[in-house]
């Protein structure tokens, strides 16, 4: 069976996390383990270890604004044209923005009645701001301000007609893949009539769990807490600084060590220095993935009040055996079992995240225990191997059947 990834993402990497290995590891498990070969069409691919049955086409695209992000999907085109005639399976999967990704093998007919898949299509961000715009284009200053409002008035504009790119992307798929229960849901009452008689699948985000052991809590002089992400207002960081006097005030010898940089981190700064807690905030600014794990080994506590949908940080978390504390952002719900794996907490409800983060700390056994089932919780249902087994029997199905 040959399937074409077209695009597979802007980034393709072993390294970063979230979507561009999220997006690696579907393409690379997929040609280890079955009898797969990928055409893989992305915008960069970076430090990638593939077996040769997998084949990554680069298009010479970083992330960027609104006009880049349009002429990736037309890059991706012009390789992918080509390449379809050869496939068994077509296969869209990052990015497909919610209500706006468009694929134009989809839309100028190309696929010449080859099964076509979209996914998984993501939950829309319930919260940005000009953070994520600074990542995002890399700008920064006066300029990334003047181009973020420009962008969103461009979009009032352009709206009505990339829905229609986007609707038409959907009526031509035979199948699409959800990362949630949530987002199934959201499309359902968005597009009942287009979904109708689709194969619709639920594959949420996986983890390396070879790669994130389990360790038992390491004993230390501290109660340690941990974040990880990007430095972005979404993330909730400030939220997590803002309970540690509160956190300080029941619950002696606590350090807060944040992971990631971003262009938050200066307002983050800010309020650490404004609460006089530089002896307990540590700012580790950003480091591999292995060196993450380490950091996971270290905690007690993993903590992300996101205002938007995160994933990948909770999952890496519960491998290594650390109770966690979420947020009812997104789909983080799908991710966490309350009272069981963690908890879950009401977004910006600082309240609510300072007493669970003290009964935690408080309690070394409910620590552990919280901490062995979240292990369990991901090895039974966010095994990457086992992820990538559903979306083989997925492009299987279609083969079969034509």
């Amino acid at each position: 069976m040959k399937v074409l990834i077209t695009p597979a993402h802007v980034l393709l990497s072993s390294r970063t996390g979230t979507e561009p290995t999220w997006a690696y590891n579907i393409v690379a498990r997929l040609a280890k383990h079955f009898s797969v070969q990928v055409d893989a069409v992305c915008g960069k691919a970076d430090g990638l270890t593939l077996p040769s049955c997998v084949k990554v086409f680069e298009v010479g695209f970083e992330r960027g604004d609104l006009t880049n992000r349009a002429l990736f999907y037309f890059r991706c085109y012009g390789v992918a044209k080509r390449l379809c005639r050869s496939a068994d399976v077509v296969h869209h999967m990052f990015p497909f923005g919610f209500r706006a990704g468009f694929n134009p093998l989809a839309i100028f007919g190309h696929l010449e009645d080859k099964p076509f898949v979209i996914g998984p299509i993501q939950y829309p961000q319930e919260y940005s701001d000009i953070t994520d715009y600074e990542w995002v284009s890399g700008r920064g200053g006066l300029k990334a301000w003047l181009m973020y409002y420009l962008e969103h008035t461009m979009m009032r504009f352009i709206q009505k007609p990339i829905e229609m790119l986007h609707e038409a992307t959907l009526s031509e798929a035979e199948a699409l893949v959800f990362d949630s229960r949530k987002t199934l849901e959201l499309y359902k009452r968005l597009y009942s009539d287009i979904l109708r008689r689709k194969t619709l699948e639920v594959i949420p985000p996986g983890v390396e769990i070879e790669q994130f052991k389990y360790v038992p809590p390491i004993k230390k002089d501290h109660f340690e807490i941990l974040t990880v992400g990007y430095l972005l207002k979404r993330k909730g960081m400030q939220y997590l600084i803002s309970v540690m006097p509160f956190i300080l005030r029941e619950v002696k010898n606590v350090k807060l060590r944040i992971i990631g940089d971003g262009p938050y981190k200066a307002e983050l700064v800010r309020l650490t220095k404004r609460l006089s807690l530089e002896d307990h905030v540590i700012f580790q600014g950003r480091v591999t993935r292995e060196e993450t794990m380490k950091y996971y080994h270290l905690s007690d506590v993993f903590v992300l009040p996101a205002l938007s949908t995160t994933s990948g940080v909770f999952l890496e978390a519960q491998a290594c055996g650390r109770p966690v504390i979420g947020t009812t952002a997104g789909f983080i719900p799908e991710l966490i079992v309350d009272g069981r794996t963690g908890f879950i907490v009401a977004k910006g409800c600082v309240e609510e995240l300072r007493e669970r983060i003290v009964r935690l700390l408080n309690d070394e056994e409910l620590r552990l225990r919280m901490g062995i089932n979240a292990r369990r919780w991901v090895e039974e249902n966010f095994d990457w191997g086992k992820l990538a087994r559903r979306w083989h029997d997925l492009y299987e199905d279609f083969t079969l059947k034509s």
